[in-house]
């Protein structure tokens, strides 16, 4: 139960980090007030609750980030095994999409941790500062033009063009090293989730570090066919059984209600 749970099941939200290493450009795809909810199931059982908002952050440079926050929580069923109460957040500046800070805040199976890592996207370094068993670590490295950490960068996927038959490059700074990723998309779907039926374009991130997702097993990804590419249904094989991410509820960020299955306001 551990290894799938903690690994794969409440963090798969968080493994596709899939953005093109291409000139960033101003978020166009996504806006404050957005929110995903998602239930994360393991070989079919409801295992955890996933949720993933788009609020207004610090001003810099007289412009407010997008501070996109994601939390993965275990169901009481689950929690008498391994409990999970984690949390992420990156700090995204709206005119060029690129991150300026990363926190995750780990709770799960009695451990804790907090990780930070603060992006100077000029100077084209990140500092990383763990703290972990009162024990605090910071550590200076160099990155590329345009990397993004693993929540950033399905955000800046997301604000990307691509069609069927193309393959995406991106960079993305993980496990104190800088990994370059890709993505293939493979094919047009029209697929049903708990939230509606959508159209959807299904693609294949082929993940070669040993980071968040550092377990084997193909992942597939369903997105929207539309400006927005909102991710509906995420599904992976893994060791014992399958993991699959599937959107329940959703608000757009631009004044609409949240929405269920058949389109009304949740209770």
């Amino acid at each position: 139960m551990k290894p799938t749970l903690s690994s794969l099941c409440l963090q798969v939200l968080l493994l596709l980090a899939l953005a093109p290493p291409t000139d960033a450009g101003p978020i166009t795809a996504f806006a404050p007030g957005e929110r995903l909810e998602y239930v994360l199931k393991w070989s079919g059982i409801a295992a955890g609750d996933s949720v993933m908002e788009v609020v207004e952050g610090d001003v810099v440079g007289g412009q407010a980030l997008y501070r996109v926050i994601s939390t993965a929580e275990s169901r009481s069923l689950i929690d008498i095994f391994y409990k999970v109460r984690n949390r992420y957040e990156t700090h995204m500046h709206p005119a060029d999409g690129l991150t300026r800070k990363y926190v995750f805040n780990m709770n799960e199976g009695g451990k804790h941790m907090r990780r930070v890592l603060i992006f100077d996207q000029e100077r084209h370094i990140v500092t990383r500062i763990v703290r972990e068993e009162d024990q605090t670590q910071s550590q200076v490295y160099e990155i590329p033009e345009g990397t993004h950490d693993n929540l950033s960068s399905l955000y800046a996927m997301r604000n990307e063009t691509f069609k069927v038959g193309d393959s995406l490059i991106f960079r993305v700074f993980e496990g104190r090293k800088n990994w370059e990723l890709t993505v293939d998309v493979l094919a047009e779907e029209e697929i049903e989730v708990a939230a509606g039926r959508f159209r959807t374009l299904k693609i294949h991130p082929k993940l070669k570090f040993e980071g968040i997702f550092r377990r084997k097993g193909d992942l597939y990804v369903w997105v929207t066919d539309d400006q927005r590419h909102m991710p509906v249904l995420m599904k992976s094989k893994v060791r014992i059984g399958s993991i699959n991410a599937e959107l329940v509820r959703y608000a757009t960020g631009e004044g609409s209600t949240l929405e269920g299955p058949s389109g009304d306001p949740p209770d």
